[in-house]
């Protein structure tokens, strides 16, 4: 198998078809015919939501046209065919009422059905952040490719990549949301900027409660961690300015605090009211004097 090929989107490796037609050269015969009802999902298919307007708005295409572009499956237990690529045609045709559809069956691996389905539908755009993301584990992990690796395998930015893949991170009912439309990737972004799953989930909560934009949601996110920033541990204090403090806090009968810097320091004397600055003003002039 190509792997330099399958980089570049499906059309690499497998050429564009139509129906009746000899493949390139004239070899094989061109897709089959397929009943709809022999063919299974694939259970490694990367795509878990299929959004009904879109699925609704192929179907009505399909009646009016067909399915312009064959399925590709390969053989699977017994007459069943399993989808390698094109489960949204599968779908779509069966709600179309078509009793077969077009297929071009190819006898590929486990690991290879995998990463047609997971580059077709990246390339194609299809799927989902959170469904993209799952992909990119998915077949990072299957082949032990590192990100740097698997954005030269997809002809994608690694930063776009690793931004890709840590919405992993985000608690699950964030990733719900993004599923289902009601979060953008700016969002999420954002919320990654939260290191509490706790913090990001009360976020997301107002969020839905304020129908927050994405730069208010940001905003909302450095307002949390400027709160929640642990504040810096005061310096102990010079054993000897202690107890020059305990010292003239006697002598004035008042709190006294000595505030040192790297030019010198400052004395700061408590007063709680005229008269009382007034007594602690005769006490040091008498003794200046």
């Amino acid at each position: 198998m190509n792997r330099k090929a399958l980089g570049k989107g499906i059309n690499a490796l497998i050429p564009d078809f139509e129906i009746g037609v000899p493949q390139s050269g004239g070899v094989g015969p061109g897709p089959a015919e397929i009943l709809v009802d022999d063919i299974v999902p694939n259970k490694l298919q990367p795509r878990k939501y299929f959004d009904d307007d879109k699925l609704e708005e192929l179907v009505l295409s399909i009646q009016e046209k067909g399915i312009l572009q064959p399925v590709i499956v390969q053989k699977g237990k017994g007459n069943h065919y399993e989808l390698i690529v094109g489960e949204r045609r599968w779908r779509a045709g069966k709600k179309a009422g078509l009793k077969k559809i077009p297929a071009i069956i190819r006898e590929v691996s486990t690991a290879e059905s995998l990463e047609i389905a997971i580059i077709e539908n990246i390339h194609r755009h299809d799927l989902n952040p959170i469904e993209e993301a799952n992909a990119y584990s998915q077949l990072a992990n299957e082949f032990g490719l590192t990100q740097e690796k698997l954005a030269k395998r997809l002809g994608k930015n690694r930063a776009s990549i690793a931004n890709t893949l840590r919405l992993l991170k985000l608690p699950k009912g964030v990733k719900e949301d993004m599923v289902a439309g009601r979060f953008s990737m700016g969002h999420a972004r954002a919320l990654l900027g939260l290191e509490s799953a706790k913090d990001i989930e009360a976020l997301r909560r107002e969020i839905q409660k304020n129908d927050m934009n994405v730069r208010q949601t940001e905003e909302r996110v450095r307002q949390l961690k400027t709160s929640s920033s642990p504040k810096a541990p005061e310096k102990k204090k010079d054993i000897f300015l202690k107890t020059l403090e305990t010292e003239l806090g006697r002598k004035l009968g008042t709190k006294v605090e000595i505030i040192p810097n790297q030019k010198g320091g400052k004395v700061v004397i408590t007063y709680y009211s005229n008269d009382d600055l007034e007594r602690i003003r005769g006490m040091i002039v008498k003794k200046i004097g």
